[in-house]
């Protein structure tokens, strides 16, 4: 397998239409919001959380993922007295293996390092923090890929309370259902940013292969999001830009811009909008450090730059950028 050796950014874009793209527990749930911009926002966190759920299906036995060094670090697991796992919990499940009990200090952090990074997907993608116990150095690995800490909608959204019946009665001795109540956003055109760095890869040992996969996460991933929040998600748009070592362009989501047909709470489908993406071209154009750009499109999304309206893939060609398609 193939370490990274070359420096890239992600631009994903994705809409979200009729669910909540990341709610606020601290806040009875609402889709989270820029107060000032009135922008949907979506955690780096909840970007991840949709990669490690696709990883997870593509094989449900914990042995073979581990044995393929795919099992997922971040997830919820049980003690043996049934309660969930704490982080110091979740160490010991790797350590019992590594270290048989007899290595402390920092040979015993070595050997958990060791045998999270062989047999997780998830930290050599992301990176993982873990403690040790009390007196014993922590486990601190720095993900060569990562995602801004708010992925922002390009547009203003406005989050709406809905209500439903429930299932069930509200009480023992009510003779009618109960409503429910949950909030949700009419549309939302989230553009995603994040960079994988060739230098941390190192560290962590991330392969061509590991990248192929989180990318395939997101697309795939973001697509069968079926909870009863995010039933709505359709990928549109995944570009990766690979660099040259040491560089990248950066702030590639606020080169887009969106020419409407209606205001930004108004929208409600790609129908409304074209996604301007000549800012962008221009940029990567003036950008010699550019090696190559990979991309995958939904064709709903209709993109424009410099007057011209095609998919992506050929407005960068018209430009003479040189390009390539992800997979199918």
């Amino acid at each position: 397998m193939t370490t990274m050796t070359n420096r890239s950014e992600i631009l994903f874009v994705y809409d979200a239409k009729d669910c909540n793209p990341n709610g606020d527990p601290l806040d009875e749930n609402r889709p989270r919001t820029d107060p000032e911009t009135g922008e949907a926002t979506v955690s780096d966190v909840r970007i991840k959380r949709t990669v490690r759920d696709y990883l997870l299906s593509l094989e449900p036995d914990v042995e073979k993922r581990l044995a393929a060094g795919r099992e997922i670090l971040i997830r919820d697991t049980l003690k043996a007295s049934g309660h969930l796992s704490e982080g110091k919990d979740r160490a010991e499940q790797f350590l019992a293996e590594a270290i048989k009990g007899k290595k402390t200090g920092e040979a015993k952090r070595q050997a958990l390092e060791t045998a999270v990074t062989q047999g997780c997907i998830d930290a050599r993608l992301f990176g993982a923090t873990l403690p040790l116990g009390k007196g014993e150095p922590s486990l601190q690995l720095t993900g060569p890929v990562q995602f801004s800490a708010f992925n922002r909608s390009l547009h203003r959204v406005t989050p709406t309370l809905v209500q439903q019946t429930a299932a069930y009665a509200g009480n023992a001795t009510a003779n009618q259902k109960s409503f429910a109540e949950r909030w949700l956003l009419p549309y939302a055109l989230i553009a995603a940013y994040g960079v994988a760095n060739e230098t941390a890869a190192q560290t962590t040992g991330i392969t061509t292969e590991d990248f192929e996969l989180l990318l395939k996460g997101l697309w795939h991933g973001t697509a069968a999001l079926n909870t009863h929040s995010k039933m709505g998600h359709d990928p549109l748009l995944l570009v990766v830009a690979d660099y040259q070592p040491g560089y990248r362009l950066g702030a590639l989501p606020r080169r887009l811009s969106l020419n409407k047909t209606v205001d930004d709470t108004a929208l409600r489908s790609t129908r409304d909008f074209q996604l301007d993406v000549g800012e962008l071209l221009t940029a990567w154009c003036n950008y010699p450090q550019l090696v190559n750009l990979r991309v995958m499109q939904d064709t709903r999304l209709r993109c424009e730059a410099n007057g011209q309206t095609d998919l992506f893939i050929q407005l960068v060609q018209q430009v003479q950028l040189p390009v390539t398609t992800l997979f199918v």
